[in-house]
């Protein structure tokens, strides 16, 4: 009899090395991976869904966006794994460090679609020190000739980067279980070794 497949999810602020864990997890298990929907990821970008849109819409965008995002999990869930990069921790806990809703009300706004979600079987919280996600995101924006107005947010405000992941920490743990992995002294083969010894036995891979 086959074993079940899983879900999990990584969250995280950016620079603490989420890419560099779903790419391994990927490639080792054979998993599906996700970020949000291409389209939608198009239409934050065309609308400047993080800059002009006011807080209600903004978040109702991102909450159909997670909704699209649950039935691709749970398709291909039939399937095999499934890994995702970033859940609905991710949006909510952004809208909450830029103070544009109070975590109290998100969580009231969203609490009528909570059954609707497949929850993650496990989500994985990468954290790091300020300065050494900083420095990360500085150099994927040299390599990439990009830096999304998160990332300048993340950069200018230590305080704005410390109150998302406290949040994100929080919505996560409503969502199910979850581990933690401080990367700040991590190479990325550290973070891939860390992550696996960490995630193998609590999913059974």
């Amino acid at each position: 009899m086959p074993l079940p497949t899983k879900f999990l999810v990584i969250e995280g602020c950016n620079g603490v090395g989420k890419s560099t864990i779903v790419e391994y997890l990927k490639s080792r298990t054979g998993a599906s991976s996700f970020h949000y929907p291409p389209q939608f990821v198009s239409f934050r970008r065309e609308v400047h869904l993080d800059e002009s849109v006011a807080p209600l819409p903004r978040l109702t965008y991102y909450l159909a966006a997670t909704l699209h995002l649950s039935d691709l999990v749970r398709a291909h869930l039939a399937e095999g794994h499934v890994v995702c990069d970033r859940y609905l921790a991710s949006p909510l806990s952004l809208m909450v460090a830029e103070s544009a809703i109070e975590e109290t009300e998100a969580r009231n706004l969203i609490e009528p679609f909570a059954a609707y979600l497949r929850v993650p079987d496990l989500t994985l919280l990468l954290t790091a020190e300020h300065a050494v996600a900083s420095a990360r995101i500085n150099r994927r924006a040299l390599q990439s000739g990009k830096l999304t107005p998160v990332a300048q947010k993340m950069l200018e405000s230590e305080e704005f980067f410390r109150k998302r992941e406290d949040t994100s920490r929080r919505i996560a743990i409503s969502l199910g279980p979850v581990v933690e992995l401080n990367t700040t002294n991590l190479s990325p083969d550290e973070m891939r070794d860390s992550a696996w010894s960490m995630l193998a036995p609590e999913l059974d891979w």
